[in-house]
């Protein structure tokens, strides 16, 4: 009778009832929410019960029904983390919320990073004058906060300013309201151009592309917008389609799940956030353009994103472009601060990771449709730049769920 009493309680402790709290999160959540699902079935002892659906509520957590919580944004944030604090269950947050004053584990976008990469797009495209649209002083949210400084710092490290708009917006609906919108449009006039501009989120961008048209402003030459979250629904019926910086929802969820994992075995909570880096950049109409006043360089340029799909040779380059090539290596690294062969290389290889995340193809085959001569050039290129073997990046960033 006693073996088979062992037996039972073993038989328990094998089946983790893990409480989910999320609330819709857009791309970034529901791909958070579908990592969390791959790893749950890989362990197989996970009992996943969505708080959405009714399966787990307050109730449970404080009764110690629960084993385990990732939670990310959530109507009744405060209540649920009194309920995680009182139960000491275990807990993942992937909010990035303010508002989480004792926070237990946490995973977060890495919101500076965000900053830095559009500052990098704009720098890289010859832009000198910058302009950031965030959410007015008064919200003081920290994930706004951090892209805002991470835009602003790259770029004055570069000797350059940013153009920052502070509205007088009190709440998200007066965002929407004549006084707002009168002011955000004499700002956008106003500004110097041509202009590089990062809008916190991709609806902000479409607001600036939808007050350029009445305004008579060209986008992207007068001024070129990014955007953050890749809503695709936004991006791409906006008129120029927007470019995004997606943030990576697939890490933050496998990451939160591998660790409550720990957590529920015993280990500690880690002493700081865990910051996990955006994705590459989504490159679309709003930003494709170059303010560079040399045309041998803007067209060298066009050349290298136009023909980035095969191996791009310097001699072919110059059959369409009337100059001398020392001249036009010279005139290329001064303007852009590179070599013409380093912005060659990029091109490649910004072109085999969108084909590594976005398509099913071989190694073999996304290095042959990104230029790249051999396999083992596009190898040793490729862990040059990212530390990772294309197949490692695949593995880290590509949802490993397939649909069919």
């Amino acid at each position: 009778m006693r073996r088979s009493g062992k037996i039972k309680r073993n038989r328990r402790k094998s089946q983790l009832r893990v409480a989910l709290f999320l609330e819709e999160m857009g791309p970034y959540g529901e791909r958070a929410m579908q990592a969390i699902a791959q790893f749950a079935k890989g362990r197989g002892t996970w009992r996943v019960d969505m708080a959405n659906f009714g399966e787990v509520t307050l109730v449970d957590i404080a009764a110690g029904k629960v084993d385990g919580v990732i939670f990310g944004r959530w109507g009744e944030l405060p209540d649920l983390m009194n309920a995680i604090n009182r139960s000491g269950v275990p807990a993942v947050d992937i909010s990035g919320a303010d508002d989480v004053a004792t926070p237990p584990a946490r995973i977060m976008p890495d919101d500076h990073a965000v900053g830095v990469i559009a500052a990098e797009h704009f720098l890289a495209r010859g832009f000198e004058h910058f302009a950031y649209y965030g959410l007015p002083e008064a919200f003081n949210h920290r994930w706004e906060n951090a892209r805002r400084d991470g835009f602003r710092d790259c770029l004055a490290a570069r000797g350059f300013t940013t153009n920052c708009f502070n509205g007088s917006a009190r709440g998200w609906k007066d965002l929407h309201d004549d006084a707002h919108l009168s002011a955000l449009s004499h700002w956008l006039d106003e500004l110097p151009k041509p202009c590089g501009m990062l809008c916190c989120i991709d609806a902000f961008a479409y607001e600036i592309l939808r007050l350029s048209r009445d305004a008579g402003i060209i986008v992207p030459e007068d001024v070129a917008v990014c955007g953050v979250d890749n809503r695709l629904w936004i991006c791409m019926l906006a008129n120029p389609t927007i470019t995004s910086i997606p943030l990576d929802g697939v890490q933050a969820g496998a990451r939160a799940a591998k660790l409550l994992a720990g957590l529920m075995e015993g280990r500690k909570v880690p002493p700081v956030p865990i910051l996990i880096p955006p994705l590459p950049i989504e490159q679309r109409e709003s930003t494709n353009v170059y303010a560079f006043q040399d045309a041998d360089v803007v067209e060298a340029l066009h050349y290298i994103r136009d023909h980035c799909n095969r191996p791009i040779a310097i001699p072919d380059m110059l059959r369409t472009i009337p100059v001398s090539r020392r001249s036009l290596e010279m005139r290329f690294k001064n303007l852009t601060g590179q070599t013409l062969q380093a912005e060659i290389w990029r091109a490649h290889l910004d072109r085999a990771k969108r084909l590594l995340l976005e398509t099913d193809m071989s190694i073999y085959e996304v290095g042959e449709n990104s230029g790249f001569r051999t396999s083992a050039t596009f190898n040793v290129m490729f862990r040059r730049a990212t530390g990772m073997t294309p197949t490692e990046f695949r593995r880290q960033v590509k949802l490993p769920i397939r649909q069919g």
